[in-house]
Formats: C-alpha cells, sequence, structure tokens
C-alpha cells in the first residue's frame, strides 16, 4: 500500500510540474505582442483525431499529434493578422489519404487568406514510398527538399496477408461467417487470395485513389495528367532529377529553408509552434461540439488505451457524452467526426440510438475521416447531413462472426486435452474448442442476418432510400468518398469545415459568423483508465481478429502506410 501511495505521489508531482511547465512555455510563445508571427509544424508520426490526456507523462514517451490541435490552430491563422505563414516539415506521414485531403483544404484556406505556406521536404520516403508526403506538400506555395534527399513517387501498392495455410498447419478451423458478397475482413483466414468480389472492390478503392492523387498533383504543378502519370512509372528520383523534371522548387538544407521563410516574411519572424497556438483558439460565435469516434466500436469504456496505440469508441462513454450534449443549451449543433473500421454490432445500434436521441434537440452532422465504414457507417447512417472526403473508405455496409476452432491444434500440437461438461444443447456453441453443428451454424447465421437487415433497415431509413437500393451497394463493399456521394450515401464532399458550416445551417444560424468549437469527448488519462469501471468489451473470440482490422499496418488490406486502410470487422 505504501509502495502504491509513493507511485501515485510521484505521478502526481510529474503532473503539477508539467502543467506549471506548460503554462510557461505557452506564455513564452504567446504571439501577442509579435507583428511577424510564423507558425512551425514538424510533422512526424501518427496524426490522431484526437489529443490524448499527457498529464501523466512518463520518460522517453512519444507524444501524438491529433488533428484537434492542429485544425483549430490552422483555423485560427486564417484570420490572424499577427501570422503571416506556415512552415511545414514534412517528415513522415502516419495517416490516410483522407487525412492528407483535410490538410491540403486547410493549406489552400491559409493561402487564399493571404498567408504562405512552405513545405520542406528532407525526403519524399528514405527507400520507401513518399507518394503521399509529395501529395501533401503539392499543397503548399512552394516544395523545398535536401540536396541528398530523393522523390519516391510511387504511387500504390495494396498487399492482403492470407492466413489459411498457416491455420492449416496449425490445425485451427476457422468458422466465420459473413453477410454480403463484398465483405471480405473474413478472408484473410479463409483463403489464399482474394475472391473475384473483394478483388473487384479493391480494385475500385485503388482506381479511385490513384486518379485522385494525380489529379491533384497535376493542377498543383501544372502538368497534364498523362504527364504525371508517366512521372510516376519513371519514379523513384534523385532531388536533382526532381528539380529538373519541374516537380520540386528549390533545393536547401534546413538553414537555407530557414533564411528562405525569413526573407518572405521581411525580417526575423517569432517562431510559434502550430499545436501550442491551437491549444489557445477555438474560434468564437454560437458553440459547435465536435465529438471524436475514433477507433474500433466496443461496449464498455472507450479512448485511448495507455501504452499502446490502440483507440476505443466505447458505447457507454459515447453515450453519456451524447446525452451530456442533448442537455447542454450552450451547444447549438454537433458533429460527429468519424474515423472508424467498425466493431461491435450492438454497441453501434447502442451509439446510433443516442444520436437519434440527440438529433430531436439539435442538429447532428457527420465528419468522416480517413475510415468510416461497417459499424462507423452504421453510426452514420441518421446523421442530418453526412460529409466525407473523397478519399474516405466508407459503407462495407455487412456484418460477420464466427470463431477460430482451437481443439485440434491444442491436443495434437500442444498436448492440451478437453474434458467438457455442459447443460443446454448449444451452451458451447462459441466455444473455441468445439465445432458449430449444423443446427448451430444455422441459427448462428439467423442472428447475423437480423444484423444485416437492422442495418440495411437503418441506412434505407436515414438516407431516405429503398430497402432495395441500399441493399444493391451494400453486401458489405467499401467504397471511396468520391463514389459515396455519387451512390447518394453521403450528402457532401469535403472536411471539417464544411461539416461545420451545414451544422449551423441546420441550426439555422449564419455560417459565415464563425463558430466556437468545443471538442469531446475530453480525453482521459492513466488514473481515468485504471479506476474506470467500464472496461472496453470485445466478442471474446473474435478479438483477435478486431485487433488486427484496427491496425491498418497489421490489416486485411495492406495499402502502405501512406494511404492505410482496412476492410472493416464489423
Amino acid at each position: 500500500m505504501k509502495r502504491l501511495l509513493a507511485i501515485f505521489v510521484v505521478l502526481l508531482v510529474l503532473a503539477v510540474l508539467t502543467a506549471v511547465g506548460g503554462f510557461l512555455i505557452a506564455r513564452a510563445g504567446s504571439p501577442s505582442g509579435a507583428h511577424r508571427v510564423v507558425l512551425v509544424w514538424r510533422m512526424a508520426g501518427p496524426l490522431v483525431e484526437q489529443p490524448a490526456n499527457d498529464s501523466l507523462p512518463f520518460p522517453g514517451m512519444a507524444t501524438t499529434t491529433s488533428m484537434a490541435e492542429v485544425y483549430s490552430g490552422l483555423r485560427a491563422a486564417r484570420t490572424d493578422e499577427k501570422v503571416r505563414g506556415l512552415a511545414v516539415y514534412i517528415e513522415s506521414t502516419g495517416f490516410g489519404l483522407a487525412k492528407a485531403q483535410e490538410l491540403r483544404r486547410q493549406f489552400e484556406g491559409l493561402r487564399t487568406a493571404g498567408k504562405f505556406v512552405e513545405c520542406y521536404l528532407e525526403t519524399a520516403g528514405e527507400l520507401s514510398n513518399g507518394t503521399l508526403a509529395y501529395y501533401l506538400a503539392t499543397a503548399c506555395d512552394a516544395i523545398h527538399m535536401a540536396p541528398a534527399g530523393d522523390l519516391n513517387l510511387l504511387g500504390l501498392y495494396a498487399d492482403g496477408r492470407f492466413f489459411r495455410r498457416t491455420l492449416d498447419k496449425l490445425k485451427i478451423d476457422p468458422e466465420i461467417s459473413a453477410v454480403g458478397d463484398y465483405k471480405s475482413a473474413v478472408e484473410s483466414y479463409e483463403r489464399e487470395g482474394w475472391s473475384p468480389a473483394a478483388r473487384e472492390a479493391l480494385d475500385a478503392v485503388l482506381d479511385s485513389y490513384y486518379r485522385q492523387i494525380i489529379s491533384a498533383i497535376a493542377e498543383r504543378r501544372n502538368l497534364p495528367e498523362e504527364a504525371v502519370s508517366a512521372l510516376f512509372d519513371r519514379a523513384p528520383y534523385t532531388a536533382t532529377e526532381a528539380l529538373e523534371l519541374g516537380l520540386l522548387d528549390r533545393l536547401a538544407y534546413p538553414d537555407q529553408f530557414r533564411s528562405y521563410i525569413e526573407e518572405r516574411t521581411g525580417s526575423e519572424p517569432r517562431l510559434v509552434p502550430l499545436l501550442s497556438y491551437g491549444q489557445r483558439h477555438h474560434g468564437s460565435g454560437p458553440t459547435v461540439a465536435i465529438v471524436f469516434s475514433s477507433g474500433l466500436i466496443v461496449r464498455g469504456g472507450g479512448g485511448r488505451q495507455p501504452f499502446s496505440a490502440t483507440s476505443l469508441i466505447g458505447s457507454t462513454s459515447m453515450s453519456r457524452v451524447l446525452r451530456d450534449l442533448a442537455d447542454d443549451e450552450a451547444v447549438k449543433a454537433v458533429v460527429i467526426r468519424i474515423d472508424s473500421p467498425g466493431g461491435s454490432a450492438l454497441a453501434s445500434d447502442l451509439i446510433l440510438r443516442e444520436l437519434e436521441l440527440l438529433s430531436e434537440t439539435k442538429p447532428v452532422v457527420v465528419s468522416m475521416s480517413d475510415v468510416a465504414a461497417s459499424g462507423g457507417y452504421y453510426i452514420a447512417s441518421k446523421a442530418s447531413r453526412i460529409v466525407a472526403e473523397p478519399a474516405t473508405l466508407t459503407g462495407s455496409i455487412g456484418v460477420f462472426g464466427g470463431k477460430l476452432v482451437t481443439v485440434t491444434f491444442e491436443e495434437d500440437l500442444l498436448g492440451i486435452t478437453h474434458d467438457p461438461m455442459s447443460r443446454g444443447a448449444n451452451a458451447g456453441i462459441y466455444s473455441p474448442t468445439t465445432p458449430f453443428t449444423p443446427d448451430q451454424q444455422e441459427r448462428f447465421d439467423r442472428l447475423l442476418n437480423r444484423i444485416y437487415d437492422t442495418f440495411l433497415n437503418h441506412v434505407a431509413e436515414g438516407r431516405g432510400m429503398a430497402r432495395s437500393e441500399v441493399e444493391a451497394m451494400a453486401q458489405g463493399r467499401v467504397w471511396t468518398g468520391e463514389d459515396a456521394f455519387e451512390l447518394g450515401l453521403v450528402d457532401d464532399l469535403g472536411g471539417l469545415d464544411r461539416a461545420i458550416g451545414l451544422a449551423l445551417e441546420e441550426a439555422d444560424l449564419d455560417p459565415a459568423g464563425g463558430a466556437k468549437i468545443v471538442y469531446y469527448p475530453k480525453p482521459s488519462g492513466l488514473l481515468d483508465w485504471l479506476i474506470d469501471r467500464q472496461k472496453p468489451s470485445l466478442p471474446t473470440q473474435l478479438a483477435p481478429i478486431f485487433q488486427a482490422l484496427e491496425q491498418p499496418s497489421r490489416g486485411l488490406l495492406q495499402l502502405p502506410s501512406e494511404v492505410a486502410a482496412v476492410s472493416a470487422p464489423f
């Protein structure tokens, strides 16, 4: 007990010191009184949607950058007369194409407001794919690269990992059912390669992504799309070659880039980190709440789990937030920001119910990030309006479920024997040591079909479509936001600005008047996680599959980290 108390005191002292230090740094970096401010963003690693609670840091623990901090800063900088521009150091891009499109739009917003946006790349991929880094950089006024850098403008590469032979060697039998011809999440465990239906859907996604990337680069670099496509096929390039081809604007070392920023500013500017700037600016006007829904959808509690990169949308914690917002008279509209491949069907339905109740008191608009598929689309289906990026992965209206039967693996390879006892004919239906009987398989499939029917009905009601129309575009097929817009699954293409504007319109407020942005749920820390009684709950047998799907680098559709995405597990 004394040891635990001592640890608690140490953590508390660290929290206080961090808070005081952050306050002093924030004051020191405050742009008040400065006439020439340049915001600086060193883009490295993942870009999560919501900031984590860093009140309990540990030595060496990496911090993460959030879309909330970046968006707040870039949004405020448009109207801040002291801010002259933005210097972006693109070191790595640990996010998807849809987030990159949001950032490109924000860069363009700054440029439209008369601010400069300059990008520095040491390299676009170091013996790796640099397509997304370059795609993002083309939204800047100019692209600067280190003389020894490379431009790995390689395009897209998707590789699915299939474990059927592995499971056969381990004598593990996958007994997993899917509803929907395109519901490919389970194929990794059942097949040795993509089915024709899955290949058709994934080919369409790659075609759409590739077309969007080439079109955007061609527009910003004043090149024909055919020429950009040919440049992809001849890559990679050295920095010198890329400059000669008109793909870069300048070769410069970091000190030369800093000197260039000073020249653009007119004198030595005050450099302010974008993230700290964004933490202090949330706008003014009617209050719009942005509710982050990031990660796997589970029953119970949610949030980012300590000591891991796992993000969870918990039905209990999310429902609590939505009920509080319904009662908050200061909040005039709500934007649900979804970045989720799906998860528990029951948890999705519980969240959707709370969203329906919330929409009775104020407008609810959905903004889709990289992924809003399967359960992610389920919870979006009845929003007042749905906004997606052209590269958002959405749809995947389908369902799967089942178990991995490990009894032979345990008995033959590990020497573990079982001697089960039960009461009730189907007591062992979900046991990994008992295969489904034909009757149990029929009963289980009936449960999945009921979930699928409920899903279809929700979408038909929310989108104002006939059920047959929804079913024609469902079947578990994933769509890009661009295609989903054409099909009527989303209402508009755009990002957070567009979603906030629509939310204000739905609330009969003038979007031109601006809005005060508040973010929910409040980030949870280590102590919250330790004392939270509503722990997240995943279906036991499918937990490993869900966890694999949540991590893009281990997912069933393996695009490079630049455009990472997964086929949803719902």
